[in-house]
């Protein structure tokens, strides 16, 4: 998990720090100002979370625990909101060895819960409800 998701790290943080150059053009500086008052070069996240990296699937390489997963989801989650930009999550991957499906079902689903439980402590508009 550790190498995954310090890579993961690396490439969030690489897209906070803009290049020189980057900072230098404004003309890419398109959305509105996010809650830390600077302007992300992009208005939308689209976030492809597939499963396939689990340890459990037959085709993927990445062998990361359930843990490994929820703690990238996080990670993804926490990072659209930081910046304060909309995010589209889509289900990916996930083919089991054999006929167990359930680590590859328990991580989609967790995927869509986690969001959900995100949401949940971070929508602070009056208009908004969320249930359990």
């Amino acid at each position: 998990d550790a190498t995954y998701l310090m890579t993961l790290h690396h490439w969030l943080k690489q897209l906070l720090c803009p290049s020189k150059q980057d900072r230098r053009d404004t003309t890419t500086a398109t959305t509105t100002p996010n809650k830390n008052g600077s302007r992300p070069p992009f208005d939308l996240i689209l976030f492809q979370a597939g499963v396939d990296v689990l340890e459990q699937d037959r085709l993927g390489r990445m062998s990361l625990s359930a843990q490994g997963v929820k703690r990238r989801n996080q990670m993804v989650y926490d990072f659209s909101s930081k910046l304060d930009i909309p995010l589209v999550v889509t289900m990916g991957g996930g083919y089991p060895r054999g006929d167990d499906w359930t680590p590859i079902l328990e991580a989609h689903a967790s995927v869509y819960y986690q969001a959900y439980q995100h949401l949940k402590r971070h929508d602070q508009r009056p208009e908004t409800t969320l249930q359990d």
